[in-house]
């Protein structure tokens, strides 16, 4: 049975992430795993699984992936507390800044912060990508590779390939995300299993 203590530090955790998690589920990821980290020795393959998961299924991904994660933990109980935990600070962050900003609403340092702030999470939606893109892109870690032609070798060319197919379908002929996970992962099932190959 789970302790309450772990199921606590599942919530607080998971507040922690909510209130400093700034810029969305992507830009939040790494944080996410480094947290995972300190409940269980989850390899960075089975993060990015569990990322797939959480943007397949519906609603945000740092919620979904809170879930799986507090799941993965400490079943049920984890999975609300982790839940609740990243989801909370929102109600009360959003409640205060949109008081806040009607305030000062036409307040030139309010502007510049926010012009300070957007680059920030480009970052760190950037550095999500970084961490995601290295399980499921390359064949090994970044820090395995030593040269460009180590680079060309490590890259695992049917996920690149899905994914450059993935941004063509979405940026030119607005596919559906659902339809894309639906397509890509009969395609993925098909090729990455070695079935045809």
């Amino acid at each position: 049975m789970t302790s309450l203590l772990t199921i606590w530090n599942l919530f607080f955790t998971f507040f922690k992430i909510g209130i400093i998690g700034f810029g969305g589920g992507m830009a939040i990821l790494p944080m996410i795993y480094q947290s995972v980290l300190t409940f269980s020795d989850m390899a960075p393959e089975e993060f990015a699984n569990l990322f797939a998961i959480s943007q397949a299924t519906p609603g945000p991904i740092a919620v979904n992936a809170a879930t799986f994660v507090g799941f993965k933990v400490a079943g049920v109980a984890g999975s609300a507390a982790a839940t609740i935990g990243v989801a909370a600070p929102s109600f009360i962050l959003v409640a205060l800044v949109v008081k806040f900003m009607t305030m000062y609403r036409n307040n030139k340092i309010m502007d510049g912060a926010f012009k300070g702030i957007r680059p920030v999470t480009v970052g760190m939606i950037a550095a999500g990508a970084l961490f995601i893109g290295e399980t499921a892109l390359l064949k090994v870690e970044f820090a395995e590779i030593a040269d460009f032609a180590g680079f060309v070798a490590a890259i695992d060319p049917i996920p690149v390939l899905i994914t450059l197919t993935t941004l063509i379908l979405v940026s030119r002929f607005k596919v559906s995300a659902v339809k894309l996970i639906l397509i890509m992962g009969a395609v993925g099932a098909v090729l990455c299993s070695g079935m045809i190959l």
